[in-house]
């Protein structure tokens, strides 16, 4: 043979390999005091090879897409394995999805273009469970419980998530991913409100062997849990231990500790310590943290009787701030205005509320304090008032700028009760709330929405202009029965 032919020969070599090494040298099923076992060895085989002679020995059918002929070549040695078991691995390896069920073998790709993120997170949760429950004893089993309940968060699931969390700390106490499982169930117990059991899980945690990195964040975590559960000085306690044991250079735990001593000393009524913290501190603190400034400083001021300062502090949170809070900041910055005895200071306080919308919210203390200072007639006022805030808002919706407009109908919903509209003007703030809630969660979303506040508008007309508006928002999402239905009320 001559040098071509041997070039040749070794350059179609790989080729040829590949083309003969596409079955399964070794596909076998056992069946064993009612239980069928699988025996499957294959190197760089065909994922439809192998395939078609375990639903041949299986009597089932395959039900496949074209992933399945996209697949790449897979190599897998199990011996006496589940059919579930040998199927999500041989396939799992190749990138498809595999669901025995009806006597057929269901074959898909695992990034399934319709897929949602919810989808995505619960196959994946799936993965993990089956993982855990194959392995109990083996030390990837805690990992696994500890990431089922990381995607039960990301799905908006928390009681789920607490339950897998709390499994974790019964089943392997000792585990490396007990300390993450301790934190993640303190903070959820946390965001429900239920402070005695987050500050079970934080002692816990803070006296954990082998949590080292945990120690602070714990610490600081059991602060704020013993604030919230009547005991600042207790808190203030656990901070003092925790800066003489562990001083910390870190921006964000810095901001965190200081978030939780500021609140502490205004629990306690220290309000001029509060403020050398707040003046000594805030400007070190991370950018969450600094959004916290404006409200603590403003409840540090009044609270020692600054009012003139506090006033104007409130005004500040209030041009930030959304919903019920900004209710709040509006209705403190005119009744410190009040208090500090300063006609000019109230109308002012006044003015800015009537801008945002909220003229109606302070219409007496606007009223008294033009008494005081002899001022019969309000001047004309050319700051946007609710009705021109909802306006511009539609005309984002309606020229499809989606972000803008679903960030004012936010506002616009959250502070509904406060503002100055009229029953139309309401339900129009429910609409434009309910189709941005359409576009970014769904149309199911929208209507629960929408259905929620129909029952509290007073008013027919209202409650017609909603159901005319949700008919056509069916429609769009061609759902045309459901239409029919909400023009008469019912979605």
């Amino acid at each position: 043979m001559n040098t071509a032919c041997l070039l040749a020969a070794r350059l179609l070599l790989p080729s040829f390999v590949a083309q003969i090494a596409l079955e399964p040298a070794v596909v076998k099923l056992e069946r064993r005091d009612g239980l069928e076992l699988w025996t499957v060895r294959a190197r760089e085989s065909s994922v439809r090879a192998l395939l078609e002679r375990v639903a041949e020995l299986a009597q089932l059918e395959i039900d496949a897409t074209s992933a399945l002929e996209r697949a790449p070549l897979v190599t897998i040695a199990l011996d006496r394995r589940p059919l579930e078991e040998v199927l999500e691995f041989a396939l799992g390896s190749a990138g498809l999805l595999v669901d025995v069920r009806d006597a057929t073998i269901h074959v898909r790709a695992d990034h399934g273009a319709d897929d949602t993120p919810d989808q995505r997170a619960s196959l994946a949760a799936a993965a993990w469970a089956r993982a855990a429950a194959r392995h109990p004893r083996h030390p990837v089993a805690a990992a696994a419980r500890l990431a089922q309940g990381e995607l039960e968060e990301l799905r908006g699931h928390p009681q789920a998530a607490r339950e897998r969390y709390l499994e974790l700390v019964e089943h392997a106490p000792a585990a490396a991913a007990t300390s993450e499982a301790y934190l993640r169930a303190g903070r959820i117990a946390a965001e429900r409100g239920d402070w005695r059991e987050a500050s079970e899980h934080f002692r816990a945690l803070a006296n954990l062997p082998g949590a080292d990195e945990y120690r602070a964040v714990a610490r600081v975590e059991l602060a704020r849990a013993t604030l919230q559960l009547g005991d600042a000085d207790g808190a203030l306690h656990i901070l003092d231990a925790l800066d003489a044991s562990h001083p910390c250079w870190e921006r964000s735990e810095l901001t965190a500790r200081a978030l939780v001593r500021i609140e502490a000393l205004l629990a306690e009524r220290r309000f001029q310590d509060a403020l050398t913290e707040l003046d000594t501190r805030a400007g070190a603190f991370d950018p969450l943290g600094a959004d916290a400034i404006p409200a603590l400083r403003a409840r540090a001021l009044e609270g020692a009787g600054l009012v003139d300062e506090a006033a104007r502090a409130w005004l500040e949170v209030a041009r930030a701030e959304a919903g019920p809070a900004r209710t709040t900041a509006y209705q403190s910055a005119v009744r410190l205005a009040e208090q500090s005895g300063d006609p000019l200071a109230v109308l002012y306080a006044c003015r800015e509320a009537q801008s945002a919308g909220f003229g109606a919210l302070v219409a007496e203390p606007e009223r008294r304090a033009r008494a005081a200072l002899g001022v019969v007639d309000p001047p004309a006022d050319a700051a946007p008032r609710a009705e021109a805030r909802l306006a511009q808002a539609e005309g984002w919706l309606e020229k499809r700028e989606l972000e803008r407009a679903a960030s004012e109908f936010q506002r616009l919903f959250d502070e509904r009760e406060q503002l100055a509209l009229d029953p139309v003007g309401r339900a129009r703030v429910v609409l434009g709330q309910a189709r941005c809630l359409a576009e970014s969660e769904g149309i199911e979303v929208a209507a629960r929405t929408a259905r929620a506040e129909r029952e509290r508008l007073d008013s027919s007309e209202a409650r017609a202009r909603l159901d005319r508006g949700m008919a056509r928002l069916f429609e769009q999402h061609a759902l045309f029965e459901r239409a029919a239905d909400a023009y008469q009320g019912d979605y």
